[in-house]
This record gives C-alpha cells, sequence and structure tokens, in this order.
C-alpha cells in the first residue's frame, strides 16, 4: 500500500486570493473548451489536439488566458477530453 502525505497550507491572504483568481481563470478556460467541443458539428469535434493549437489564438482574443502558463492550460484541456472519455 501506498501512502502520501499531506500537509495542511496556510496561505496568505493575498497568495490565497492569486490562488483563487486562477482556479476562476482555469474554470473559464475548461468551460470555453467544453462550449467550443459542445458548439461543433456531430461529425467534427475537435479532438484535444486541435483544442491544445486552438489556445495561442484563444488567448490573443482573450487576454485573461494569457495569465495560465501553456502547459496548465494545456493540462486543463486535458482534463476535459479525460473527463469526456469517463463518461462514455
Amino acid at each position: 500500500m501506498e501512502y502520501s502525505h499531506r500537509y495542511r497550507a496556510y496561505p496568505t491572504q493575498v497568495v490565497a486570493e492569486r490562488l483563487e483568481h486562477h482556479l476562476n481563470v482555469h474554470r473559464q478556460l475548461y468551460n470555453h473548451v467544453r462550449w467550443d467541443y459542445g458548439n461543433s458539428p456531430e461529425d467534427d469535434k475537435p479532438s484535444e489536439y486541435d483544442q491544445n493549437n486552438k489556445l495561442p489564438e484563444w488567448k490573443r482574443k482573450w487576454p485573461v488566458f494569457s495569465e495560465l502558463h501553456s502547459k496548465a492550460a494545456q493540462a486543463t484541456v486535458a482534463r476535459f477530453h479525460r473527463n469526456l472519455s469517463n463518461l462514455r
């Protein structure tokens, strides 16, 4: 059996607000990925690769997405597609 250690975090108010802001931006990106997937034609749904390629365009169109590191944004796209495959 593997054990994982848990440590309680006590961030300062400034750090907690920044973390909350980043979580909110990831939520917005996840919802946009979901919207993009849902509004595409049934016979041409975008793959995770396709949506990762759209990230630079989205970052230019909505500067709030530029606050996220590219790998973190790609992980958010991957999470959507992983959740989608779990539902099938």
